[in-house]
């Protein structure tokens, strides 16, 4: 049993996310313990305690549960089984079902429709009959329901034999085949909620992805006083919705509607969690999305986030790293390694925030 005088914050997962929240925490004066299967986490470094152990292994969880005061996550794709066992035990934020939504794209999809948001066309796939069902005279995609992620699982189509192969490919799992939306801009919203009915957004970033992963996103995008209001009504209306506690990312696409000839927004996904897009308001915010997560998920009460200085936040991708590593950051120019043991094509190797003072 370990022994302690102040409080401390469990967090599931110990990725670079996971670094950030407890560097965040302990600055505000709290403990952390990351819970991970992986000893070469990066975020153990970051964290007071650490337990190596799969999500599924009870004898782990259990002495996790006991050495903790509250529990939060750093990536969703936790079984929900592990989830739901835990906050009946200790206070879990975010909550469990909106864990839930997020795990799966049919749920969330629903949770859109239910909420009267703004989303593209869709139908469940289970099946090669109900694919047969969709109509392909447009361009579509081909999602997994649970676990994809920076694009694994899923596959742009233009034909019923190409969608069936790529279900093939999938292995049968189950799928959400979707309308594929031409859009002018990807944006997203990080937005907190407190334990006291306190609701703050960040300004919207836009963001651009290469090869399905973020490269770079840009605070604040670029966007009309109209769409950004509405970004930040859509939500506020969807993190009460979910009586959510904590940093919710919901990420849109900004399309022309045909009929209209005007803009609107689509909501694409949600993710239950601080965010990569968010990344910036480290240097580019008074308040970092990290900070704002454990203040609300630990009681206190949060606030508006402000702009400080326009922010661009620039990923670094697998042997990006060998450059970014020998670099020194500036007043201009932060630098930020997550200290993973080794490159490879997609990972996540670190970001830099370009910080424009004008």
């Amino acid at each position: 049993m370990i022994k302690k005088n102040k409080q401390t914050i469990g967090i599931l997962g110990g990725g670079q996310l996971g670094q950030m929240l407890s560097d965040a925490a302990i600055k505000l004066g709290y403990n952390t313990h990351i819970y991970s299967p992986y000893k070469n986490s990066p975020a153990f470094k970051n964290s007071t305690y650490q337990t190596i152990g799969k999500f599924e292994d009870q004898k782990n969880i259990d002495e996790f549960i006991n050495n903790v005061d509250l529990v939060t996550i750093e990536f969703e794709n936790i079984p929900l089984s592990t989830i739901e066992y835990i906050s009946e035990l200790k206070p879990m934020y975010p909550p469990p079902h909106a864990i839930k939504i997020s795990q799966d794209r049919l749920l969330e999809k629903k949770f859109f429709i239910e909420n009267k948001i703004n989303t593209n066309s869709y139908m469940n796939v289970e099946s090669l009959e109900d694919l047969s069902r969709w109509n392909f005279d447009k361009k579509s995609v081909l999602k997994i329901r649970k676990f994809g992620y920076d694009g694994k699982g899923q596959k742009i189509i233009s034909s019923y034999e190409e969608a069936k192969n790529a279900f093939i490919s999938f292995k049968n799992y189950p799928c959400l085949i979707e309308e594929f939306i031409e859009y002018t801009k990807e944006v997203s919203t990080i937005s907190a909620r407190d334990v006291h009915g306190n609701v703050y957004s960040y300004n919207p970033s836009e963001n651009i992805h290469k090869n399905h992963i973020l490269d770079r996103s840009f605070a604040p995008a670029l966007i009309n006083e109209k769409l950004d209001m509405e970004l930040k009504k859509i939500s506020s209306k969807m993190i009460s919705q979910l009586e959510y506690i904590g940093v919710l990312s919901i990420e849109f696409f900004v399309s022309i509607n045909q009929q209209t000839n005007q803009e609107e927004l689509i909501v694409n996904e949600i993710a239950p969690r601080v965010h990569n897009s968010g990344h910036w308001t480290l240097d580019g915010a008074d308040v970092s999305q990290f900070t704002q997560h454990i203040k609300a998920i630990i009681g206190l009460e949060i606030s508006e986030p402000q702009l400080i200085f326009m922010t661009e936040m620039y990923n670094i991708i697998g042997d990006d790293i060998y450059h970014w590593s020998n670099i020194k950051s500036t007043e201009n120019k932060k630098i930020y390694i997550y200290g993973k043991d080794r490159p490879r094509k997609g990972r996540k190797m670190g970001h830099v925030n370009f910080i424009s003072r004008n």
